[in-house]
């Protein structure tokens, strides 16, 4: 049984880490082209366009350009919702589709303008967006177009499971960026500097030297009732006292470095954990958050504390109890589109693990014989897509689909 909830915040990488490189995860594995096969994909020399021809390309990648660009700012001002990711992987897979047709054609083309609306788009195969990297720091004549360039090689690095080239790729802990992990990090500098990127500490010096500023939370709205459920984790004081600038940045900073551990140890990275030992950890800090602060939610904190500490209870499952407190809380706090899909997560969550039929069919399991996920203990099928569309999920038939995997 599963859902996607890791997933659903680690794809948010395009707004959070892999956004810098505007990378969409696709479903292709395995390794990158070598240059021989990058010659094939993207061939560096451009092939001269007929005028009319020119002007085509340049109103078809312009017009990806600016839906791309319209897609990363509605993520760098909210949160990526579903129907936001939606959009996104539809673009990329229209994207690659053209590219692939046009790039092994035209080659990469000569006119500045028409390499910058090309870079600028989204691509959901890395193979391609790793070759157009490689293409663009080739003719790459500025500090933005270069940083673009290794961006785009590095996400299709990191999307195959690799470590990045150029450290271009950074995680926001909290207050503070970092970089996801570096192949030979000990000549990433000379790396960097035979592209015309500075030393990385620099980059990074000069990104952490601003603060970020913590937005002054809403507030609740109206006082949180200590229910039964939840009297051996908190009280009522620490349900409903306002946190400080200062308890909310440490909490988000201790959440961030548990969820990278979650994801790595469920996603099976080399050295990582065990998710038992995880989860263990992870739950142990949520009592402590408890008992000491109460429910991190987005009105008494912010949106990234307050999902880090929902995906955390999520994974609980060691500790039920805990899980239906956090339950109960948050239906009480719930003040946001993404806490209400939060919850609806979680809601399904202990309901199976009580046995009784979830309400939005997060929660699926597999038919390993024919390749297909169906929501595990569904109440009232005929109607889940107006529940879901009230919690802004996805109808179930295309949820469904992100888990099918072929036969075997």
């Amino acid at each position: 049984m599963t859902g996607r909830e890791g997933t659903r915040r680690w794809t948010r990488s395009a707004a959070l880490t892999l956004l810098t490189a505007l990378g969409v995860a696709s479903a292709q594995g395995g390794g990158l082209p070598d240059a021989a096969g990058c010659a094939r994909l993207v061939p560096p020399q451009a092939t001269p366009m007929t005028p009319a021809f020119a002007a085509a390309v340049r109103a078809t990648v312009g017009a990806y350009a600016a839906r791309a660009g319209a897609l990363t700012a509605r993520m760098t001002t909210g949160r990526l919702d579903a129907a936001t990711f939606r959009e996104i992987t539809a673009l990329a897979a229209e994207t690659d589709a053209y590219l692939g047709r046009l790039l092994p054609v035209t080659g990469w083309p000569a006119d500045p303008a028409l390499r910058a609306g090309i870079t600028a788009g989204f691509f959901g195969d890395p193979a391609l967006r790793s070759c157009v990297g490689q293409a663009a720091l080739g003719t790459a004549a500025t500090p933005q177009e270069r940083w673009r360039a290794a961006t785009l090689v590095d996400s299709a690095l990191n999307e195959v499971g690799a470590g990045q080239r150029y450290g271009t790729l950074l995680l926001r802990r909290a207050s503070r960026l970092t970089p996801l992990p570096i192949e030979d990090e000990a000549g990433v500098d000379a790396r960097r500097a035979a592209v015309g990127l500075p030393p990385l500490a620099q980059t990074l010096a000069e990104m952490n030297a601003t603060p970020r500023p913590q937005p002054t939370p809403a507030g609740l709205k109206r006082p949180v009732v200590l229910n039964e459920v939840c009297r051996r984790f908190t009280s009522v004081r620490a349900l409903n006292t306002p946190l400080t600038p200062g308890q909310v940045t440490a909490l988000e900073e201790r959440a961030a470095v548990l969820v990278e551990q979650d994801q790595a140890s469920r996603s099976g990275q080399s050295g990582a954990r065990s998710v038992t030992d995880v989860d263990a950890e992870s739950t142990i800090w949520l009592k402590e958050v408890l008992r000491q602060r109460g429910w991190p939610s987005t009105n008494r904190s912010n949106p990234d504390l307050a999902f880090s500490a929902w995906l955390l209870a999520q994974h609980a499952d060691a500790r039920p109890a805990v899980q239906k407190c956090v339950l109960d809380l948050m239906t009480q706090q719930s003040s946001t589109p993404e806490e209400a899909t939060n919850l609806a997560y979680l809601t399904d969550r202990v309901r199976l693990a009580n046995g009784q039929p979830q309400v939005y069919g997060t929660q699926v399991s597999f038919d390993d014989v024919q390749g297909k996920a169906s929501p595990a203990l569904l109440a009232d099928p005929a109607h889940v897509n107006e529940r879901r569309a009230g919690v802004g999920l996805e109808p179930i038939e295309e949820y469904l689909k992100q888990f099918e995997r072929p036969r075997p």
